[in-house]
């Protein structure tokens, strides 16, 4: 997914947040353009919620700016913030109807009466919700209302989108389906939004770009395809997606020119060009899905120099789309994931295994 990115909308720049006398996000620094879906991903703990909440206004800034459409917003409190906010359980009035929560914030800003008529009319036709506008929030199923509540945001004609955990109420169909209408919605519309979450699945399926958070402070911020397979640091890889990281001493060069590791469970592994000296110690990355797994026979010899690592299955488990394959090599453990398929092997534990990989999937990560 891409946007055309227009300009910056948001702005956050050395940002510092406390709770009292505890720094909770510590120099907190990127930029949202226009047209653009940023995630906040991160564990629980991060400082995600807290720097949404700070861009919302509903917490101050320690240290630091934040400005939306290129203004300040020091000492702007909430209500005068071009944002609209999606909240976790959504927060629907359950007393009002759909109609009376889409017109609530239009009214308290003194929009016209008409215009507010035009502006819910428009929102629910957005989120498909024609003729539900008089029903109330508990008549609603849940996908229903979490689209009530992102027209009830689309009804104030923010610059700024921000959405807290927005799919975590939905059950993982809801949830898949949801997350696909959600973002044509805001292509759609050209909005610009930011959201918070800890579920890595939703943040690379729907993001521009991804802001990874840990104990407070930004590791990395890229694409989802940077993310993925470019991560900063151990954290990230281990973190966004299944990954195997390993730490390995750099011991030489192969007959190829290839950088060759070694493990403390002494395996053998080639990795791609890279400036790490000889005799350096590396952490190495590997995604399950770039590893290859044949059986063999008992006494078949293994492979090369890391082209090749002979192994044993230590377990297996089916999750439909793909077979998640677990193999011991020495004291190593390494994760592979099979495409399901009839051309997938039928591995079972204790089988003797081949375990491949090109060169280029192993990343040397950062400390």
């Amino acid at each position: 997914m891409s946007a055309q990115t227009l300009g910056p909308v948001l702005e956050v720049r050395d940002v510092d947040i406390r709770y009292g006398r505890n720094l909770v996000v510590s120099d907190a620094s990127f930029s949202v353009n226009e047209g653009e879906f940023v995630t906040l991903l991160g564990p629980s703990g991060s400082g995600k919620t807290s720097l949404l909440r700070t861009i919302a206004g509903f917490m101050p800034v320690s240290a630091g700016r934040i400005e939306l459409q290129g203004e300040s917003m020091e000492n702007v409190p909430p209500y005068q913030r071009d944002v609209g906010l999606v909240f976790q359980n959504y927060g629907l009035f359950p007393h009002m109807t759909v109609t009376g929560n889409l017109s609530f914030g239009p009214r308290m800003k003194k929009v016209p009466t008409a215009q507010i008529e035009e502006r819910v009319a428009e929102a629910l036709a957005q989120v498909r919700l024609e003729g539900l506008g008089e029903r109330y929030p508990h008549e609603l199923s849940g996908g229903q209302q979490q689209r009530v509540a992102i027209a009830r945001a689309l009804a104030m004609r923010p610059s700024l989108l921000l959405l807290d955990e927005p799919m975590s109420n939905l059950d993982a169909r809801l949830r898949a389906e949801m997350r696909v209408e959600l973002v044509a919605l805001l292509k759609r519309l050209g909005m610009t939004a930011v959201a918070v979450t800890h579920n890595q699945e939703e943040a690379l399926g729907m993001s521009d770009r991804i802001v990874v958070m840990a104990e407070g402070g930004i590791r990395q911020v890229g694409t989802p395809a940077d993310i993925y397979l470019r991560p900063a640091d151990s954290f990230v890889a281990d973190f966004v997606g299944d990954a195997n990281v390993v730490d390995a001493e750099h011991v030489g060069l192969t007959q190829d020119g290839f950088p060759l590791y070694r493990t403390g469970a002494d395996v053998l592994i080639r990795g791609t060009v890279n400036d790490v000296r000889s005799g350096t110690t590396a952490r190495l990355l590997i995604r399950p899905e770039l590893i290859e797994i044949t059986s063999i026979e008992g006494d078949e010899e293994g492979g090369d120099s890391g082209s090749g690592l002979r192994g044993e299955v230590t377990s297996t488990a089916y999750m439909g789309s793909f077979t998640e394959i677990r193999a011991r090599v020495g004291a190593q453990e390494f994760l592979a994931k099979l495409p399901a398929g009839p051309c997938s092997p039928s591995l079972v534990v204790g089988q003797p295994v081949l375990m491949r990989w090109a060169p280029e999937a192993v990343k040397v990560l950062q400390p």
